[in-house]
C-alpha cells in the first residue's frame, strides 16, 4: 500500500468553512459513500476552547448548503458529536476513481483539511494528486510505501495501536508535547536518531 497525507483547502466543502470562520476543530473519525445516493455519510466530532464558538459552528455545520442531513448526537462541555449527510464530493470520488480508499480521519483545522489517503501503489497515488491537482490546491505532507513485510504488520498491530491510542486520550498538555517531540525527531527510531539527553533539551 502506499499512502499519502495531504493538507488541503476546498472551497465547497462545509467542514472547511465551519472552521474557517469559527474557532471550532472538526474530526471526522468515520466515513462512508453510499453507492445508492452518491452522498458521504460523516460522523464529525467538534472542539474548540470556547462553548459560544463550538455552538456557532454547530449550528453553521447544521445550515451548510451542501449538508442534506444533521443530527446532533450529543454536547458535552466543550465537546460535541454530529452525523452529517453531504452531498459527494468531486475530490473524494477521483480518490475512489483511483482505487484510492481514506485510511485515517479527516481533520479540520481554520479552514485546512487534512487527508489520509491509501493507494494500492505510488502510480495510482501520483494519477490521483495529478487529477486532483487540476481542481483543488492541496500540499503532500507525506508519502510513505508500506513495503510487503510493512504493510500487514501494521494491520496486524491493530489492537495494540489502539490501546495505545486510548491511553493517549489521557496524557495530560506536557506529556503529549513530549511525545511528539519524541516521534518527530526520530527518538523511536531504529538506529534512534536522538538520545534521551538530546530530547531533554528539546
Amino acid at each position: 500500500m502506499h499512502r499519502v497525507t495531504l493538507d488541503t483547502w476546498l472551497d465547497g466543502c462545509p467542514l472547511g468553512r465551519v472552521t474557517a470562520s469559527h474557532d471550532v476543530a472538526l474530526t471526522t473519525p468515520y466515513w462512508n459513500v453510499s453507492p445508492e445516493t452518491g452522498r458521504c455519510d460523516l460522523w464529525v466530532e467538534a472542539a474548540s476552547s470556547d462553548r459560544s464558538q463550538l455552538d456557532a459552528g454547530i449550528r453553521a455545520l447544521r445550515d451548510a448548503d451542501a449538508v442534506t442531513y444533521f443530527e446532533l448526537k450529543r454536547k458535552r462541555g466543550l465537546r460535541a458529536s454530529t452525523r452529517v449527510l453531504l452531498e459527494d464530493t468531486v475530490a473524494i470520488e477521483t480518490v475512489l476513481a483511483n482505487g484510492g480508499a481514506v485510511i485515517g480521519p479527516f481533520t479540520d483545522i481554520d479552514g485546512r483539511e487534512r487527508w489520509h489517503l491509501g493507494f494500492a501503489d505510488a502510480d495510482a497515488a501520483d494519477t490521483a494528486l495529478g487529477q486532483l491537482g487540476r481542481r483543488h490546491e492541496f500540499t503532500v505532507v507525506e508519502q510513505t510505501a508500506l513495503d510487503d513485510r510493512r504493510g500487514p504488520s501494521v494491520f496486524r498491530h491493530f489492537d495494540e495501536a489502539t490501546a495505545l491510542l486510548d491511553g493517549c486520550t489521557q496524557l495530560t498538555e506536557t506529556e503529549a508535547r513530549v511525545l511528539r517531540t519524541a516521534v518527530t525527531r526520530g527518538y523511536y527510531e531504529t538506529p534512534r536518531e536522538e538520545t534521551l539527553a538530546s530530547l531533554g533539551d528539546q
